[in-house]
């Protein structure tokens, strides 16, 4: 009767010695290696340089000291990193890829630049950043000043910004590929543009984000049509209507015809 329990006791032992020994042997190898070499991928905003620079992993009469999270944790405390994946691969090398954080748009403040992520995050426009062609969120009205790797959720303007360029991007992706810039005019109405036109898309203030689905759906309509050329702007502000303005052009000219 007892025998079973015995055999249960037997395994279990054997079970925490072959732990034992895995761990062991997973912290003396990571402790023997010598790092000679390192390789990192994944990169899009900054070059490989870049990265491996500001983790002080570019002078090889270093490596001497390095660990596979020594390594990890320098590059994951850089502002464009969200998570890296370090591997040893053997014959001394070590390989990086890295996971950068996701833009989502530009905010000035006079003569600053931001980067705010999809999560609203407030990053630095870092020297060398390659691929920032975001929408560039102006005038937003700032109560506080802007702190670095802070989260800007609590800015009910930049918040609605956020808003407008999920939106679009949700509804109409070619949109949002044309979406350049959002005025938020210090907490009044908003203006938004777009680079395939000359001409703004006006909110107003109140219900943004219904205006601007009704834009994405019109714009179906209107885009590649001569009257492009003649408008002065899209007027969204009243609630359930889309108003057109003509340039004055276009206005003698239909004055002419009649």
């Amino acid at each position: 009767m007892k025998k079973p329990q015995h055999i249960i006791a037997i395994l279990l032992f054997i079970l925490a010695i072959t732990v034992v020994i895995y761990v062991s042997v997973g912290v003396k190898n990571d402790a023997e290696f010598m790092v000679k070499y390192i390789s990192l991928d994944g990169n899009i905003h900054l070059s490989k340089e870049n990265y491996l620079g500001f983790a002080h992993l570019l002078n090889k009469n270093e490596y001497g000291r390095l660990t596979l999270q020594i390594i990890k944790d320098r590059i994951e405390k850089h502002p464009y990193v969200a998570y890296a994946d370090v591997r040893y691969d053997g014959d001394n090398k070590v390989s990086i890829r890295i996971t950068e954080k996701n833009f989502e748009s530009l905010l000035l403040k006079g003569e600053e630049q931001f980067i705010i992520t999809e999560q609203l995050q407030v990053l630095p426009v870092l020297a060398n950043t390659k691929k920032i062609d975001y929408p560039v969120i102006s005038n937003a009205f700032l109560n506080d000043s802007i702190k670095v790797l802070s989260s800007i959720k609590k800015n009910y303007n930049v918040l609605t910004a956020s808003k407008i360029i999920g939106a679009v991007k949700l509804a109409n992706p070619e949109l949002h590929d044309a979406l350049s810039s959002i005025d938020l005019q210090n907490g009044g109405e908003i203006n938004v543009y777009f680079s395939t036109v000359n001409y703004p898309v006006l909110l107003g203030k109140g219900n943004e984000i219904r205006k601007i689905l009704y834009f994405s759906n019109f714009w179906n309509y209107l885009k590649g049509k001569e009257l492009n050329n003649y408008m002065d702007y899209v007027d969204l502000r009243y609630s359930g209507h889309i108003f057109l303005g003509l340039t004055d052009q276009t206005q003698e000219e239909a004055g002419k015809k009649s």
